[in-house]
């Protein structure tokens, strides 16, 4: 679905912020990484990790830098937001408990299952999608009632009629809730309450990633009752169908949240309890878990502090890594000279030596030779498309009438690593005749001015998906509709082909065929190569040797419901 440029101005201030953080730091978003394996199906235990069994009991401690803006689904974007919400709300579908790759997978919820063709939940045009609900599922307490369809049409409804909630675009698709949106009807007629447990949606054009979008937090539902109760004070007095029950939040210090006795998930979860312990910085969480006062590292461990970690029998085995489904790459503005020429887009391609900047994080990095990251559905296993040759680079220049080279400008964030790494890059393109300047500038600067157009010739960017789906990547870096002022398109390159073959991959319903069109766009975008990526970045955490079942999940992050306190 396409944004308008408010809404483009919106999600690139959001996401972008977010993506700096995790980008240049490697921190913030924890990702898939091997430990205990779990069911697919969302309702059983998962497997026990090495010696250890499940217990029951116990509290867990999470250190973070930020607390929560908001704690109500309809609003919060942020990572931390998102982190606790998963622990306190539900939507229809969920990704599967489980690390890595495997927890891409979405699996029921709310629903009893995920609506496919096959199964009847989604009809032979792609467009009309049902859900069945589960019985018996109740609202935490003091609420605590069964949750019908009618409560999931007042949330999104809520949600979308919500002028704070920074993501109402992915719904537009929907038939009716623009208009909704707009105020121009006083209900989204294509979300219907078909009887108590079931829910039919329909949809304008067909879109497999809905299934995605509908999992989002924006989706989990709440109680109309509690809502009214606390207005906007909702966000402060958070109440779902969800694993954990809020109890407290003390700004600048703690939330704490307590098992819901009436969860439907047998035997789940397995702790009493999870404290939120808020506004430490990554240097003070390290030694809190170190003096055993933490149990997990929320932004996990400070680049600098890695090799000593990593070093240390005594905490090494407490470490855990897995590359983000995330990008770092270098824009370069196809409407600015020399840029317009495709030819020195691919020169710069071949010029720049991803190695060297996986070296110089000191490994917390995945050298990216495509388009598309690991772990992100059409991402070509062992798949290179421009690797490291400045005579490459050098040729390509002569033939785009540039033998001994040009003077440009990169741009880039002032958040630690990323100057070092750009002189870098900086030094890489004078190897092969570029005089490149470059220059720093605080993070809202930067990326206000990445998405004006003839403001920034070239420089550093990055992407973390909002859901681990192809589309996420295609729309918001490389469609017209974000090619705009406050977009998030800062090369600014679209094209015809391209959107349509985006198009026709929407509209598919076979989903093998569909990531096949996916992988057709990155040959694409590889030939006309309106960026260069550089590499992906990997997420580094601890968990105290007293957390049991411990694993970091691809798309929810740290996944209390799953652990248990030795």
């Amino acid at each position: 679905m396409g944004t308008s440029k408010e809404e483009a101005m919106k999600r690139s201030i959001k996401r972008g912020a977010a993506a700096a953080a995790v980008l240049a730091l490697a921190l913030v978003l924890a990702v898939g990484l091997a430990g205990c394996g779990s069911s697919e199906d969302g309702g059983s235990s998962p497997a026990a990790a090495s010696d250890d069994q499940p217990k029951q009991g116990g509290t867990l401690t999470l250190a973070y830098l930020t607390e929560p803006s908001s704690l109500d689904p309809a609003v919060a974007w942020n990572v931390i937001d998102w982190q606790i919400e998963h622990d306190i709300y539900q939507g229809l579908l969920q990704y599967a408990h489980a690390a890595g790759a495997a927890g891409a997978k979405l699996v029921p919820c709310l629903a009893t299952e995920v609506p496919s063709i096959e199964n009847g939940g989604i009809s032979p045009d792609g467009k009309v999608y049902t859900f069945h609900l589960r019985e018996g599922v109740k609202f935490q307490p003091p609420v605590n009632r069964e949750v019908t369809a009618q409560d999931f049409k007042y949330s999104f409804e809520r949600m979308l009629s919500e002028p704070r909630c920074p993501a109402t675009y992915f719904y537009e698709g929907i038939v009716g809730a623009s208009k909704f949106i707009k105020g121009k009807s006083d209900e989204v007629e294509g979300y219907k309450v078909v009887d108590d447990s079931t829910i039919e949606i329909t949809l304008t054009s067909p879109d497999l990633s809905f299934l995605n979008a509908i999992t989002m937090e924006f989706c989990d539902v709440v109680p109309k009752e509690w809502v009214e109760k606390w207005g906007r004070q909702f966000n402060r007095h958070p109440l779902g169908t969800g694993p954990f029950v809020f109890q407290s939040w003390t700004p600048g210090r703690e939330i704490v949240l307590t098992r819901n006795p009436d969860y439907w998930e047998e035997g789940k979860p397995y702790l009493d309890g999870v404290n939120y312990q808020l506004s430490f910085n990554p240097q003070t969480a390290l030694l809190k878990l170190e003096r055993g006062e933490v149990d997990v590292l929320g932004d996990g461990v400070p680049v600098a502090d890695i090799p000593r970690v990593k070093a240390d029998p005594k905490l090494s085995g407490l470490v855990h890594t897995q590359p983000l489904v995330a990008i770092s790459y270098m824009f370069m503005n196809v409407e600015m000279e020399p840029f317009d020429d495709v030819k020195v887009r691919q020169a710069l391609s071949w010029a720049i030596d991803r190695d060297k900047l996986v070296k110089l994080q000191a490994g917390q990095a995945l050298s990216l030779w495509q388009f598309y990251p690991e772990g992100m559905p059409g991402h070509v296993e062992g798949k290179v498309y421009y690797g490291y040759d400045p005579a490459k680079a050098k040729q390509l220049l002569a033939e785009a009438g540039y033998p001994d080279g040009f003077e440009t400008m990169l741009y880039t964030d002032n958040v630690d690593p990323n100057p070092k790494l750009w002189q870098s890059v900086q030094a890489d393109l004078a190897a092969v005749g570029v005089k490149a300047g470059l220059k720093t500038m605080s993070n809202n600067t930067f990326y206000t001015q990445q998405g004006t157009p003839n403001t920034l010739t070239a420089g550093s960017f990055g992407w973390w998906m909002d859901y681990p789906d192809p589309s996420d990547w295609i729309v918001p870096l490389f469609s017209k509709s974000n090619a705009v002022e406050g977009g998030m398109n800062s090369s600014f390159w679209w094209s015809p082909e391209l959107e349509t073959m985006f198009t026709e991959a929407q509209a598919m319903t076979d989903p093998e065929a569909r990531i096949d069109k996916y992988s057709e766009m990155q040959d694409l975008l590889a030939e006309e190569a309106p960026y260069v990526p550089c590499y992906q970045p990997i997420q580094t955490t601890m968990c105290s040797e007293t957390t049991g079942g411990f694993y970091l999940h691809p798309v929810n992050q740290i996944d209390p419901t799953q652990y248990w306190k030795k």
